[in-house]
């Protein structure tokens, strides 16, 4: 289910003495005990970019496992103020058509088998590229096969095969990333396996998935196996390859729903990836209209959203980090033989993929329409023959996992617990093996858009300039089609044309480079003149932020000069930002300059002691002592409206002593104001004391909040107790004994802990605290 942003934030995920689970929110809670919710957690895992997780919303997304209805659990917590959204997750399906039509002799031939020769122009060693028509085909692998039906890869490795910063996330079965040609292409951390049950390590079953990676990525030029797409020069230039495994090998039951997958999406951006590759959906026509899928399936297209705004940026999602701002996703668009949209392809978000034949003629089996984006070769009989084709005479080569053979007994077990034998067909030799269906289709288009992103992406490169190449260069094949497809199945994806597609690369980031010798930061005396130089480089436009307005600049050619005349300025510290832009980016250089009057004065100070916060809250009874240390002043003094604050001051050091039990329970401010000749600082302190506690109970200050490296408590009373500390998701990230000295602070260590906000459970002789903490 999905919150609203006030509701979300509100809720504190905890366990009751009982064991039940409680939020703090009384109709969640109670909805908790009809239906004996057993969890309730947030969806999306932060994966360290929890700024732009909250930025997207995706963090107001919770799951909840309980006994009972699906559907009247859905209705109950939906009609609940702050829910907006609620959803039970689908089975999603795989888009393949796994098994090949074999080499029994019944089946229709058109003419005997030929292996096209390899073009002079091939610039690698791989030796099975000669059966890699969808890559070369010069219209010999069978009689109807037609010259150029391919997706025209040649001329593009002329400028790029790929680049290893571009990460292409695979959603699909898990890859097998030991197969030796895959492994030097795969990113560093692997993947993850989003099945459910077991999925402590990445299966990769009947191989789908090491097909689709292979087709994409597939190691070139090392001597062995086949091309891939973007599989670099064998130099260590290729993408990369992330595994994240939705479906499992060998039980159905255990492939990923709906939620798991939309983890898997959001997994893969918050990782590096800018390409995600997925041959799954659902049944075409299953849902009526995009607004009606996503009524039933949000998350996914929330994640989806994310993966396009946030691949390639930073955890805030404000800059761009990766080849490219923004992802690209694909998807295959079924091989049902229907119009009729099937999502997720068909969100107008995504990539939908159409399938060819080698002979440029829409597939026997692909899903056509208006949703479908482009098209490419995945393999198989064309849509006007009435008969399959033999798997050497059109389907797609590609790798597979090494320990499958032909005649091999493969058992899997479908959802709804059916037992299939499946014999497998399909190797040509250890490790490499034919398939077909728009799930072959889609990952040439994945493969073409990571060339794209390899010759073009750099600063300032957009997912929206890439989509714009990938379907602008595209060919239009719509002549070689049968009526009912022309204009239906989109135009065939080209490497060549998109690779040298004209795009002019963004320009580089502007530079603004200071004179040498030259500081950014500088004290100025009020009789002096200061002038500094920067040289500006890569921009188009540039200008200056002065508060004060008395800053003079000036540019000439290519370097501006700014100049401050302390005579115009009272004495203090200033801040002017230089900024120089271009279409793309822009750079920004700060400049701090500090005025003084001609006896050297500057302006007042006032240093807390370390780890002391001006603002805090005390129990009634507590005692606190703070501590200024004053500098640059000839006179002080604090305002307290209470006349409460006990104050003190020797050696520079101001101290104020407020004892809460002179106070009745409220929130107060006090002022320290400084002063010398020319200039005054001023700091606020703000504190709130509690209700007296009952005798006997325990009172906790906890301090600094928000802290950094270390939290401290500062107990009322001496005792054992259990420190507790858990995330804004509810899990736990702390569980220790402690004891308490009255008087005396406990410090725990949270600098492991990520920024954000934190529950804070204390349990005392029986007695529970909790408290609310920021970790910045």
């Amino acid at each position: 289910m999905k919150l609203d942003r006030e509701t979300a934030d509100a809720i504190r995920i905890t366990r009751t003495r009982s064991g039940e689970l409680a939020t703090g929110n009384i109709s969640f809670d109670e909805l908790c005990r009809r239906y004996h919710v057993i969890e309730m957690k947030r969806l999306f895992d932060d994966n360290g970019c929890a700024e732009r997780t909250r930025e997207s919303g995706l963090d107001l997304w919770y799951t909840i496992t309980f006994e009972g209805d699906g559907e009247q659990i859905k209705r109950d917590f939906g009609n609940i103020p702050g829910v907006t959204h609620v959803e039970v997750p689908l089975r999603i399906k795989r888009a393949y058509r796994m098994h090949t039509a074999g080499t029994a002799p019944s089946i229709y031939v058109f003419g005997s088998v030929s292996e096209h020769a390899v073009p002079s122009n091939y610039p690698f060693n791989d030796p099975l590229f000669f059966r890699q028509w969808p890559l070369y085909n010069d219209g010999s692998i069978n009689t109807k096969a037609v010259s150029g039906a391919d997706v025209n890869v040649i001329p593009a490795w002329k400028k790029t095969a790929g680049r290893n910063d571009v990460i292409v996330a695979v959603v699909d079965e898990g890859v097998q990333y030991t197969h030796p040609d895959l492994a030097a292409n795969m990113w560093s951390g692997i993947g993850r396996n989003f099945c459910s049950g077991n999925n402590s390590s990445i299966t990769w079953g009947e191989g789908h998935g090491t097909h689709v990676a292979g087709t994409i990525a597939a190691v070139n030029n090392n001597g062995i196996g086949i091309s891939g797409i973007a599989g670099g020069t064998g130099n260590g230039d290729g993408v990369k390859i992330m595994s994240c495994q939705i479906f499992h090998p060998t039980n159905g039951y255990y492939d990923a729903n709906t939620d798991q997958t939309a983890q898997a999406i959001k997994y893969a951006a918050d990782n590096g990836a800018v390409i995600c590759q997925n041959s799954w959906g659902y049944a075409a026509g299953a849902f009526g209209s995009e607004s009606q899928w996503i009524s039933y399936d949000r998350a996914i297209k929330d994640a989806i959203d994310y993966f396009i705004a946030y691949a390639g940026m930073s955890p805030d999602g404000k800059t761009q980090t990766g080849p490219m701002a923004g992802g690209i996703v694909t998807f295959a668009a079924g091989n049902e033989y229907s119009a009729q949209p099937a999502y997720p392809a068909a969100y107008s978000a995504c990539i939908s993929v159409s399938s060819i034949s080698c002979n440029y003629e829409a597939a026997s089996y692909t899903n056509y329409g208006s949703t479908v984006d482009i098209a490419a070769p995945g393999g198989g009989a064309w849509a006007s023959s009435s008969r399959d084709i033999p798997y050497n005479q059109g389907y797609n080569l590609s790798t597979i996992p090494t320990d499958l053979y032909n005649g091999q007994n493969f058992v899997y077990t479908t959802y709804e617990g059916y037992t299939e034998p499946i014999m497998i067909d399909y190797v040509e030799e250890t490790g490499y093996g034919y398939m077909q269906g728009t799930s072959m289709a889609c990952p040439h288009v994945s493969g073409v858009a990571a060339l794209i992103v390899s010759q073009f992406g750099q600063p300032g490169f957009t997912q929206q300039e890439c989509k714009e190449i990938l379907l602008g260069t595209a060919r239009n094949i719509d002549s070689y089609q049968p009526s009912k497809y022309a204009g239906r199945i989109g135009a065939l994806v080209d490497a060549g044309a998109a690779v040298d597609a004209g795009h002019t690369p963004a320009p580089e980031a502007p530079t603004i480079t200071s004179e040498s010798g030259q500081s950014d930061s500088f004290s100025l005396s009020v009789d002096e003149t200061k002038t500094l130089f920067y040289t500006l480089a890569n921009y188009t436009d540039w200008r200056v932020n002065d508060v004060s307005g008395q800053v003079t600049y000036s540019i000439s050619g290519d370097k501006v000069s700014l100049t401050f005349e302390g005579s115009r300025f009272t004495p203090g510290k200033y801040t002017v930002e230089l900024i120089a832009s271009n279409e793309s980016s822009s750079t920004t250089r700060t400049i701090t300059c500090t005025v003084v009057d001609p006896s050297g004065t500057q302006p007042p100070t006032i240093t807390p002691a370390q780890g002391q916060s001006d603002s805090f809250t005390m129990d009634a009874g507590q005692v606190k002592t703070l501590q200024y240390t004053l500098s640059n002043f000839t006179n002080w003094e604090v305002q307290d409206d209470t006349n409460r604050i006990a104050t003190s001051f020797a050696n520079n050091v101001l101290t104020l002593t407020i004892d809460a039990s002179k106070y009745t329970a409220g929130s107060y401010t006090a002022r320290i104001n400084v002063y010398n000749d020319t200039a005054s600082t001023s700091r606020t302190i703000s504190y709130t004391i509690e209700e007296a506690p009952a005798p006997g109970e325990l009172t906790l200050d906890l301090y600094p909040n928000p802290c950094v490296d270390v939290l401290n408590f500062l107990a009322n009373q001496s005792g054992a107790a259990t420190i507790r500390i858990l995330n804004s998701v509810g899990w736990e990230e702390l569980n220790q004994s402690v004891v308490f000295s009255k008087g005396h602070p406990l410090t725990l260590d949270v600098s492991g802990f990520a920024p954000g906000t934190y529950l804070v459970d204390i349990n005392y002789n029986g007695t529970r605290i909790s408290r609310t903490i920021i970790k910045r």
